[in-house]
């Protein structure tokens, strides 16, 4: 996949939106972060804030550049209309149906055009292009944040389905009889394997009194709480990671028998940072659940990219490449 040659094209700005946090970029056709902002969502206080929140950030990123830059990418949850520019069912964000791509572009100061893509697609192409994917053809992403994303390349090309819905394993079903997710169903794997999944689980097993533990209900308002104990070797949050991995496992087996990856990048802020803790438990329950063939020459890695926005930077080159094709 080649970046676009247009000669004033030096920057892209990329905005990846979350359920709890919007991180954005200004990216360099090189790769490098010249600069980087975060902020929380918003998502209770309705879409309109949302997307007055990513305009201005995109706004105060690239003040006085001009037409340097090139275009903003957005990476979003939800089922995501990439010619439109629309998001569907973005059930972490209570969205049915937002104009995402118009309702930001209205609010920028200077025009310039907008790319919309699903988040975890978008990651992937940043690990593709940047990150810890470069120069490997077939890989699958899944970040492990709020939620559960999922992004596929395969021959070099991002797979989207035939209603832009392909690689939603969040919302693959692990247990029917599971944890209520945000889409309506039960047992998606998001809710368990996730940072909101693995409160659930700590709650559960704090409910019902089954480890010794110096966790509280009110320890468990993030994940960053759960991973800390663990850690620190606090038994209870040990046997939720445990749980995690191997419900991790399970999907790293789906992908592999499906797909036949040559690697899996993890990311997502809680992927990253538990990483070290889950892959081990997981490769373990993959190998177990799966031919050797799927997995013997599989490499699960990482991400390796600075931001999570990164990826979405790189939808400005993607998609000022596909206009000139």
């Amino acid at each position: 996949m080649s970046l676009s040659t247009n000669n004033h094209s030096r920057y892209a700005i990329g905005v990846d939106l979350g359920g709890t946090k919007i991180a954005a970029v200004l990216l360099a056709r090189s790769g490098a972060v010249i600069a980087h902002e975060q902020i929380a969502t918003g998502a209770h206080l309705g879409a309109g804030e949302v997307t007055t929140r990513i305009a201005a950030m995109v706004n105060r990123l690239c003040r006085d550049l001009g037409d340097s830059v090139a275009g903003v990418g957005i990476g979003s949850p939800g089922q995501v209309d990439s010619d439109h520019g629309v998001v569907y069912q973005a059930s972490n964000l209570a969205w049915d149906e937002v104009e995402l791509a118009r309702d930001v572009q209205a609010g920028l100061e200077c025009a310039m055009p907008v790319w919309l893509q699903k988040d975890a697609n978008a990651e992937a192409l940043g690990e593709y292009l940047f990150g810890a994917a470069r120069g490997c053809e077939n890989f699958v992403y899944l970040g492990l944040g709020t939620g559960l994303g999922c992004g596929i390349m395969a021959d070099g090309r991002l797979i989207t389905g035939h209603s832009w819905g392909a690689g939603e394993l969040g919302h693959l079903v692990l247990d029917p009889d599971g944890y209520p997710c945000a889409c309506g169903g039960y047992g998606c794997a998001e809710t368990v394997v996730s940072g909101r999944g693995v409160i659930n689980v700590a709650r559960d097993y704090l409910q019902r009194g089954q480890f010794s533990t110096g966790l509280m209900d009110a320890d468990l308002s993030s994940s960053s709480d759960l991973v800390s104990a663990a850690r620190a070797g606090d038994p209870l949050a040990l046997a939720v990671i445990d749980r995690c991995a191997t419900w991790l496992g399970i999907l790293l087996a789906n992908c592999a028998a499906t797909l036949n990856p040559e690697r899996i990048v993890i990311g997502g802020g809680f992927g990253r940072t538990t990483f070290d803790l889950l892959i081990p438990g997981a490769k373990a329950e993959m190998k177990r659940r799966t031919h050797s063939v799927s997995h013997n020459q599989l490499d699960i890695v990482p991400s390796a990219l600075r931001s999570s926005a990164v990826g979405a930077a790189c939808i400005v080159w993607q998609g000022l490449d596909q206009s000139k094709n």
